[in-house]
């Protein structure tokens, strides 16, 4: 059976703390490639690249992962930036915004991690809480205290939706952002809500698309059989596609 090749959206680090601080360097965290191949995908790092790299490079792989990652660029969503904001480099960014519009565009499926379901939300024309803490009426702690692979708080999943189909009614999840969903995409439906009404996960009709806020990669590396669930039926979805 041919596994399909997945895209793994990088990022940009900056090292620091050691022989040479200052280096920038393309990345993603192991956990993405550990849970696409577990999955029965092939992982293929993308790492920010021009945009007319990107058309050769998506020819090349059967759908995408948006990864987790720094803060989004606020004026790519029409603000200045406020004080909760954290570290944030627009060319990443940039090259977010390319790779979600030619996926799109190419009609390949999209599955967006944390930052990615943000990346999401602001390509199609929506806006976010630069901190959630300082700007929401948020009242759960959404950046956890615990093991990455641990779940720390519930989501609820809308009835009817692709995610429900794949993981049920509800689930515990783990929590590293202190961004969220503000004012939804035109396009996107809400498919997931934590308790205090934060955005959790969306869905886009008429395409192979789905966002999660929290970081099923990381569980699901861990051996969290639910967590890989997502990730199975991504990778389906791109074998079948």
């Amino acid at each position: 059976m041919r596994r399909p090749i997945i895209g793994i959206a990088g990022n940009i680090e900056i090292l620091s703390g050691d022989e040479l601080p200052g280096m920038d360097r393309d990345y993603v965290n192991r956990d993405y490639s550990v849970s696409v191949i577990k999955a029965g995908g092939i992982p293929m790092i993308i790492p920010p690249v021009p945009r007319d790299c990107l058309p050769r490079i998506l020819s090349s792989v059967d759908g995408v992962i948006l990864s987790g990652g720094y803060d989004i660029a606020p004026d790519l969503y029409g603000e200045d930036p406020h004080r909760g904001i954290g570290y944030t480099m627009r060319s990443v960014d940039v090259f977010y915004m390319a790779i979600i519009e030619e996926t799109l565009s190419a009609s390949k499926p999209l599955l967006g991690i944390c930052k990615g379901l943000q990346a999401l939300n602001v390509a199609l024309g929506g806006t976010l809480y630069q901190d959630i803490g300082k700007e929401s009426s948020s009242t759960l702690c959404h950046l956890q205290s615990a093991p990455r692979q641990y779940p720390s708080h519930n989501v609820s999943i809308r009835e009817g939706s692709m995610l429900s189909s794949i993981i049920g009614s509800t689930m515990m999840v783990n929590s590293f952002h202190h961004q969220a969903v503000k004012d939804l995409a035109a396009g996107l439906s809400v498919a997931a809500t934590s308790s205090d009404g934060l955005v959790e996960a969306v869905e886009m009709e008429g395409h192979p698309v789905l966002a999660v806020q929290w970081h099923p990669e990381m569980m699901a590396a861990a051996g969290d059989e639910g967590m890989l669930k997502i990730f199975k039926h991504f990778v389906d979805a791109c074998m079948n596609h």
